[in-house]
């Protein structure tokens, strides 16, 4: 007797899991699909905005589920030590556990899990091991580029999320926004993304910073109440347009890392450095 076959896309809010969905749907009418989003409770109010209009847009339903304990529970149980690069706990307790309880559910199926990686992205994801699912990666199957999916976006008239939108500073003649989706406190948010935080969204920027005890920040040597002191904002400002300088002059090629950029923060170095790895997928998709 064949198992029943189960399509699953996990969204994030993301414009990757979003653009995944639309192409989906396009290609595969018939096919029934399960939308899933794994809810930390500690999402920017734009990521559920976006949901709410992917769901408006292609007539679907996405799943909302929760983890088992909650962000500030989750705390607690490590002595205060936040998550980072290294230590991704976050991710682990909150979205891929909830993910494999949810499989639990069709152990007895065959689960088709569909994934947002491109083909212009160098990573692998989440891949689970249980016989019974089966990991799909149609981007890079069928050549989906970063380009692609903001045209699957902006042709179906979703575009991308608000908090891509960036904020203009006219004095350091900048624009900067935010990089992904996730918890507005993701740790893979460079300096000047927590700077778009605080100017964009200061309540959860203040929520953030009361998450942090002594000797454990989420900024490598600078806790969030250093960041926002003027003298730093302004550092941080100047070092980012020196960055994006040199991309425009196309100094940094081939995806060289930027050890050698005295000006960079040692932050941003790791971050860098970590973006050649596998990010937390569940969040970035």
């Amino acid at each position: 007797m064949n198992k029943k076959e189960i399509h699953v896309i996990s969204v994030s809010g993301g414009k990757d899991s979003a653009a995944l969905a639309i192409y989906l749907k396009e290609k595969y009418p018939n096919r029934e699909f399960e939308y899933l989003f794994f809810d930390t409770e500690e999402e920017l109010e734009e990521t559920y905005k976006y949901l709410n209009e992917l769901e408006s847009r292609l007539g679907i339903k996405v799943r909302r589920e929760y983890p088992a304990k909650s962000f500030k529970e989750l705390l607690l149980e490590h002595n205060d030590y936040l998550p980072s690069p290294t230590e991704r706990w976050c991710t682990r307790k909150m979205k891929l556990e909830t993910f494999m309880k949810i499989m639990k559910e069709y152990a007895d199926c065959t689960v088709y899990n569909y994934v947002g990686i491109r083909a212009d992205e160098n990573r692998q994801g989440l891949i689970p091991t249980e016989e019974n699912i089966i990991t799909v990666m149609p981007f890079k199957d069928d050549g989906i580029t970063l380009d692609d999916v903001k045209r699957i976006l902006n042709d179906s008239g979703l575009g991308l999320p608000k908090y891509y939108e960036p904020i203009k500073d006219e004095k350091y003649d900048i624009e900067y926004f935010r990089s992904r989706s996730g918890c507005y406190f993701c740790f893979f948010m460079r300096q000047i993304e927590w700077v778009w935080l605080y100017e964009k969204h200061p309540d959860e920027f203040k929520k953030a910073m009361e998450f942090e005890k002594s000797g454990y920040s989420w900024i490598q040597d600078m806790p969030l109440s250093e960041l926002i002191k003027p003298a730093n904002i302004d550092k941080i400002k100047i070092s980012y347009k020196r960055m994006e300088e040199i991309k425009k002059k196309q100094q940094i090629k081939n995806g060289t890392m930027f050890q050698e950029m005295d000006f960079m923060s040692k932050h941003d170095k790791m971050i860098d450095d970590m973006e050649k790895d596998q990010l937390c997928t569940m969040c970035t998709l």
